[in-house]
């Protein structure tokens, strides 16, 4: 695989992620003071996650290293720790289980 088409893939990712937080936002809304203000620092977190996954991801595409296999591991390690993290508050949002 090419960088820029590995670098492609994994914007999309981001992509992905910004509109579910985006979503979990909206549903955040609805709730009272109380439990907005325990989702809230989460979804912040998950937000500079996020954004810190993206600039991996911008770095990699600028540089555009001829072995950028190390680099491919560590974002391949942060994306799926992120997304995890994404997926699972989403789930915990929707459930209404919020803040634990």
């Amino acid at each position: 695989m090419e960088v820029k088409d590995y670098c492609k893939a994994m914007l999309a990712e981001v992509t992905a992620w910004k509109k579910k937080l985006d979503a979990m936002k909206k549903v955040a809304d609805r709730y009272a003071s109380a439990e907005k203000e325990k989702i809230l620092p989460l979804i912040d977190q998950l937000e500079q996650e996020v954004a810190a996954a993206q600039a991996r991801v911008d770095q990699l595409e600028n540089e555009c290293p001829s072995d950028w296999s190390p680099m491919k591991n560590e974002l391949d390690d942060l994306f799926g720790t992120v997304g995890s993290s994404v997926d699972r508050a989403w789930r915990d949002l929707e459930g209404g289980n919020v803040g634990g």
